[in-house]
């Protein structure tokens, strides 16, 4: 199932990820010169998008048995589960160090939008990758235990 395309696709995931935390400022930090990470949107939707097209493909044909889609149906809602807490836990951790959301004059990112220099890293991290990788598993998963 595992093919040389996908995993190119998953380092390149894996180095988009990088970046993004490298090029983020921390909250303790000051930035007055924008948000660089903007530059590396584009390469960082595109590696994720071909990381999942590339997912799906091999899901699509690959043949199991009932009983392993039924088990990989549910590790992978597992998955989802576990790593929308670890996003939700980051998230909190981050605004609360920030000083609160944009709309707390309080904040280091007082008026600035939801995807700032500070904020990166909340959009683009390995839990929103196991999440993104663990909803299509899910979801073509349980399209072919079903289909079966």
């Amino acid at each position: 199932m595992l093919s040389r395309q996908l995993m190119i696709y998953f380092l390149l995931c894996i180095i988009a990820i990088v970046m993004v935390k490298e090029f983020s400022f921390r909250p303790e930090s000051f930035s007055g010169n924008g948000n660089p990470v903007i530059l590396i949107f584009p390469f960082v939707l595109l590696t994720f998008a071909l990381f999942g097209y590339e997912l799906f493909l091999k899901l699509k044909v690959v043949s199991f048995k009932i009983s392993t889609w039924r088990n990989v149906v549910v590790c992978s809602f597992i998955v989802l589960l576990a790593a929308s807490g670890l996003e939700f836990a980051y998230f909190s951790e981050l605004i609360q160090k920030l000083g609160g959301p944009p709309t707390n004059e309080e904040s280091r990112i007082f008026s600035l939008p939801w995807l700032n220099q500070y904020t990166n890293t909340i959009f683009v991290n390995f839990y929103t990758f196991l999440i993104y990788a663990s909803t299509l598993i899910f979801c073509t998963s349980l399209y072919r235990w079903i289909k079966k």
